[in-house]
């Protein structure tokens, strides 16, 4: 089978059937509370409560969502010595099996897609069309995996004969079991990272974000419904900071994937490989950019600005927060893009006419009022910079100008819809500040040049970048479409989400040979 991106939205649209999608989504708002206020377990081989609790609450209105298990160690011993003793025969079940279970929890995702959506409004305040966005690329992630998967035969290839009486062959195998770190931001990425070493043979424990546990739980559920044995993978909530640690620096724990902050992912680094090596994968953030010529349509440019600077509050590890507009057009600019901002509609999600929902809890609520005061202090605030009164964790879409260049609004990855304007004399400028940046996570230009669009693909560098793409300027990569994938520090393995080349990066290579 071809592969296809889910896009739910798009193809409601497409057919006319608009309403119906907003019908679907509220009656799922409504199915949604049935699995509010309850308590959910780890999942190891069966469900396993621990001593100590977590209490998950809501961005939107700041009440109880669900209670979590806060994982202790002994559980994490006994999820990796299951997962270790299982793996072979996962593995061994044949890659054509593992694909096809993946294929079947994507129809399983599929099914489930308008309630999964409604939960993360109450998870992590995502609105109805961000939330459907997600998980249509969860289910990409799990389609695009398995078709990979077969496509390549399990990555098994005969490489002929070194002597005449040889046969050989390259054949990529498992490395045992991996730890998956998730972050908040996205169901997809929580998916996407089970997905990749599971379909590929390994054992996987996922140890999800504190603040989106029960969309993750209910994919490992997924996946365990879908015909995963129960041996092959688990989960363990609980903060990352007390379990995390033990966690990635295991011995009987073959590799990690985390996405999160740089300090996290360095630390972890570090962590994982301080007694042996390890295959570490990590998506550390970005200070993403998009520039804006004087040949720009700038109509393009201010939706492409501000819908990738502000969608999903700016935490987005692709959300831009610094936009370079060359002189000529900086005003004008300025203009446009101040209008559009103030218009936004910041509120609950759930409700069909908020762009806006909350930051994720009260500690991004806080960072936001720091970095307004230095806002107001070394810059000028254009539009926003206030915390939008009453319950819930809701900031104004923030606009800062004039900002000197040392500014740690400037150089530091905030995670918050906070977009700064810098006045670039050329293109040239503009890149030069570009490759200047410790992160290079993705890009974007709006030029009807075709040679400065040239130009910047060939000299910027940055793993994700865009041209005149209106419907975010930095933001929205596409499963199979369009690689993600970081340079510098912004990532570690050079490899792409959603790419051809993803899968490799779970399996190490055995050259078999025999002699006739």
């Amino acid at each position: 089978m071809p592969f296809e991106n889910e896009v739910t939205y798009v193809k409601y649209v497409k057919n006319g059937k608009e309403k119906e999608f907003n019908e679907l989504y509220e009656k799922a708002c409504e199915e949604a509370k049935k699995y509010l206020g309850k308590e959910y377990k780890n999942i190891i081989g069966k469900e396993i409560a621990e001593e100590n609790k977590v209490k998950h609450i809501s961005p939107v209105d700041e009440k109880e969502i669900a209670t979590f298990q806060a994982g202790s160690k002994k559980s994490v011993d006994e999820a990796i010595e299951m997962l270790k003793k299982s793996q072979k025969s996962w593995f061994n079940s044949c890659f054509v099996n593992r694909a096809r279970v993946l294929l079947k929890a994507a129809d399983l995702v599929s099914r489930d897609k308008f309630l999964i959506s409604a939960l993360l409004a109450y998870e992590n305040g995502k609105n109805r069309l961000e939330a459907m966005a997600d998980v249509d690329e969860g289910i990409d992630f799990l389609r695009y995996y398995a078709l990979n998967l077969i496509e390549n035969q399990g990555f098994v290839r005969f490489t002929g004969k070194g002597y005449e009486n040889e046969e050989s062959m390259s054949y990529m195998k498992p490395y045992g079991v991996f730890a998956v770190i998730a972050p908040f931001n996205f169901y997809a990425i929580t998916v996407g990272m089970v997905a990749g070493p599971l379909v590929t043979g390994n054992s996987v424990l996922l140890k999800p974000s504190s603040d989106i546990p029960l969309t993750s739980y209910l994919y490992i559920k997924t996946l365990l419904e879908a015909g995963v044995p129960s041996g092959n993978i688990a989960f363990i909530s609980g903060k990352g900071s007390e379990i995390g640690p033990y966690i990635t620096s295991h011995r009987d724990i073959s590799g990690v994937l985390f996405t999160g902050s740089r300090d996290a992912g360095i630390s972890i680094y570090k962590n994982a490989t301080k007694d042996k090596p390890k295959i570490v994968i990590t998506e550390m953030g970005g200070k993403d950019t998009i520039t804006v010529t004087a040949k720009a349509n700038l109509h393009k440019a201010v939706n492409g600005v501000y819908r990738a600077a502000f969608g999903y509050s700016g935490q987005k590890c692709s959300a831009c927060s610094i936009v370079y507009v060359q002189e000529p057009i900086y005003d004008e600019f300025l203009k446009n893009l101040k209008n559009v901002t103030d218009k936004q509609i910041v509120g609950d999600p759930k409700k069909i006419e908020t762009f806006m929902g909350p930051v994720i809890n009260r500690e991004a609520v806080e960072k936001f009022k720091k970095y307004s005061e230095v806002a107001k202090k070394e810059g000028k605030i254009l539009s926003g910079g206030n915390v939008v009164q009453g319950n819930g964790f809701f900031v104004q879409p923030t606009v800062v100008t004039d900002l000197p260049a040392d500014s740690e609004i400037l150089r530091n990855e905030l995670f918050l819809p906070f977009l700064a304007v810098v006045r670039v004399k050329s293109l040239d400028d503009a890149i030069s500040k570009i490759n200047s940046s410790d992160y290079g996570l993705t890009g974007g230009i709006f030029t009807e040049d075709p040679e400065e669009i040239k130009k910047y693909f060939e000299e910027v560098e940055v793993g994700t970048i865009y041209a005149n793409r209106e419907r975010g300027g930095s933001t929205g990569a596409m499963v199979g479409s369009q690689p993600f994938v970081g340079w510098k520090l912004s990532g570690i393995s050079g490899k792409g989400t959603g790419s051809f080349y993803y899968l490799q990066q779970f399996l190490r290579e055995q050259s078999q040979t025999i002699a006739h």
